[in-house]
């Protein structure tokens, strides 16, 4: 005969052996998968950009943006922009002025165009992934160098 405390022992013992292999959340579970790689994309396209001869940014070229940054795991939350302020931010493109992800993910845009980054960890300051989006607003192209060992007649 099967008693009342058995009973429950064997309720006990089930629910156990039925939860046993339920894998448990942490506090890494939660959220957007972080990204692994530099995801780029194009939000606007001028026509211009399709134009013959149109000038798209490159390593050396000073670049003008306005921008936005998120934090990725909370896309609502802007952490840093000028957006408001409509005063360009201006660096050289591929020199490490800026982070890595803005140097690869900014490369070859058109003036006007307009992108939107997906920067993983490994290509930020901090380690941590964000999103950017960003805007060229202007780009002046570095004067090509003499060749050296080269001299003026």
């Amino acid at each position: 005969m099967v008693t009342r405390s058995s009973w429950i022992l064997y309720c006990c013992l089930a629910l156990l052996a039925l939860f046993w292999d339920s894998p448990v959340a942490t506090a890494e579970d939660t959220g957007p998968k972080k990204p692994k790689k530099l995801k780029i994309q194009t939000t606007y396209e001028p026509a211009s950009c399709h134009k013959k001869g149109a000038k798209k940014a490159r390593k050396g070229d000073e670049l003008n943006v306005i921008y936005s940054g998120a934090f990725y795991t909370d896309p609502d939350t802007i952490f840093d922009s000028n957006f408001a302020k409509k005063d360009p931010l201006k660096f050289i493109l591929g020199i490490g002025k800026v982070m890595p992800g803005w140097d690869e993910g900014l490369t070859k845009m058109c003036v006007g165009e307009r992108r939107k980054l997906i920067i993983p960890g490994d290509l930020t300051f901090n380690g941590e992934p964000a999103i950017y989006n960003i805007e060229l607003k202007g780009l002046k192209r570095k004067a090509p160098s003499a060749s050296p060992g080269k001299s003026e007649l």
